[in-house]
């Protein structure tokens, strides 16, 4: 409770504070006239309580973010995006740094991390932005099957924001405009953008003592296994990334336009999965011991650390305005996408190879070769939704299907081979929207999981508003949802513009 005070205070305290984003003009040698920067950005106080006091513990977190936009002429524009955080969800910080593309397994705090850094260059019929950069394609409201370009961050996947959970990747992407073609009967407004990356950037995973490490993940403390009882270790490590060479880059293509009324888009992917995909290795270890009834002990080294596989994806998306309704519908068909089985169950299962009962009578402790069955599944997969948001009255409301339909499967996986969720968004406002209040929610049928999460935000003024809120989690433990049903948590967040 008093930090949740305290955290409230902060936001009080934040009223009196009288600044504001603008535009500034800066003298630059050599140029011609005043470059402009527009500056913007945010200050978040964020604390969590937990419901459940066995989960692990959310430290308080501060983040300021802020968003630099220069003009140098105007065809050329400069771009950057910088945040600071302190607090979250690391529990064992190993202290300040920089967030590289070289680890997935990153504990740091207070951190620093560059979201953008690019250049645009614009002309009448090209745009054309170099550097670090972030991507939205697709047009569902979340989990767009064609938006593969960004990995993202998996510390706090409910809490903080799409645009923040997004890693910034190297890429050239130019847009090119086309004619306008003569014929009512064609498309409008079609435009081609290619995406290169040039090297791999990996996803940011928590570590396994993090609140939002998954609990399927987690190997448990001791195992039945081939009649014996198995006590297991485990640690989560990183892996060599993929070696940075061109054909490791990865490439994407977006066609859009306007067609019958209708905003339209294709695409293609081809790179790495921009996905979390871990996977295991054991080493065994027995030991005579006469006071144990199997007569010997054995334990088990789990080395869990992701692993990092190259895709292909191909898929369209429109959106429709029909009467007072917008309608969208996305979908993609992915090659040979690796779908993940329970850490647990994997463990569980592990052969365990012959023991030399010489050593054994010796007291000698000799390791044992352990067999483990692959924890991810290569599939195709056909991944689509579709949805619509409308006003009824002043209520805005939002409801989406998606679908993963995995192909040729017999494997038990995490997902079922059809999975099916439902999400719905409800938001209204009052007092001349100052206080909006909201519902989202999730429903899966296959996991039979759900998620609600109420909120209410009261905005102060046009720079400062306050948010409390609520997640609740059910379902099954072995669901991709469900397994988190113990991360209940009651939430409160100040939050200053600027």
């Amino acid at each position: 409770m008093r930090r949740l005070l305290a955290c409230l205070a902060a936001g009080v305290w934040m009223l009196a504070v009288p600044a504001r984003g603008g535009t500034y003009p800066v003298r630059v040698p050599f140029a011609p006239s005043p470059v402009q920067i527009d500056a913007a950005g945010k200050l978040e106080f964020l604390n969590v309580e937990r419901v459940d006091s066995a989960n692990p513990y959310q430290n308080p977190q501060g983040k300021l973010r802020l968003h630099l936009t220069t003009d140098f002429t105007r065809q050329v524009r400069w771009v950057a995006d910088l945040t600071g955080t302190a607090g979250g969800t690391p529990r064992d910080p190993h202290g300040a740094g920089v967030y590289d593309f070289s680890h997935v397994k990153q504990d740091i705090s207070p951190s620093l991390e560059i979201g953008e850094a690019y250049v645009q260059i614009e002309a009448s019929a090209l745009d054309l932005r170099l550097g670090l950069q972030k991507f939205a394609w697709g047009k569902l409201d979340a989990l767009q099957p064609n938006d593969l370009l960004n990995p993202q961050k998996f510390y706090d996947p409910l809490l903080e924001e799409e645009i923040d959970r997004k890693i910034g990747v190297p890429a050239i992407a130019p847009t090119v405009y086309l004619a306008p073609s003569p014929s009512p009967r064609l498309p409008t407004d079609v435009r081609l953008t290619a995406v290169w990356e040039p090297i791999y950037v990996p996803y940011y995973f928590p570590d396994q003592d993090e609140r939002w490490y998954p609990p399927i993940a987690r190997v448990p403390a001791e195992s039945r296994v081939m009649g014996l009882n198995v006590r297991n270790q485990a640690r989560l490590r990183n892996a060599p990334l993929p070696s940075r060479t061109i054909g490791n880059g990865s490439y994407g293509a977006r066609l859009a336009g306007l067609w019958g009324g209708a905003d339209f888009a294709l695409y293609y992917f081809e790179g790495f999965d921009p996905g979390p995909e871990l996977t295991a290795e054991a080493t065994g270890f027995a030991r005579f011991d006469p006071l144990n009834p199997q007569l010997f002990d054995i334990r088990s080294e789990v080395e869990i650390f992701p692993h990092f596989e190259r895709i292909r994806a191909a898929g369209a998306d429109f959106a429709y305005r029909l009467f007072d309704a917008t309608l969208r519908i996305e979908g993609a068909y992915v090659f040979d996408r690796g779908y993940p089985r329970s850490i647990r169950d994997v463990v569980a299962s592990e052969q365990i190879g012959a023991i030399d009962e010489a050593l054994l009578l010796l007291g000698q402790e000799q390791e044992v070769p352990v067999t483990l069955n692959p924890v991810n599944v290569h599939r195709d997969a056909v991944e689509w939704g579709a949805g619509g948001d409308v006003f009824i009255g002043d209520t805005f409301v939002l409801v989406q299907a998606n679908q993963t339909a995995i192909l040729r499967n017999a494997v038990d996986l995490l997902v079922s081979d059809f999975e099916t969720r439902f999400s719905l968004t409800v938001r209204r406002s009052f007092f001349d929207d100052r206080l909006k209040a909201e519902l989202i929610g999730l429903y899966g049928m296959q996991g039979v999981y759900g998620m609600a999460h109420p909120r209410l935000t009261y905005s102060v003024n046009d720079y400062v508003d306050l948010r409390v809120g609520y997640i609740a989690i059910e379902g099954h433990a072995t669901s991709i949802v469900g397994q988190y049903k113990r991360n209940d948590e009651g939430y409160v967040r100040a939050r200053f513009l600027f």
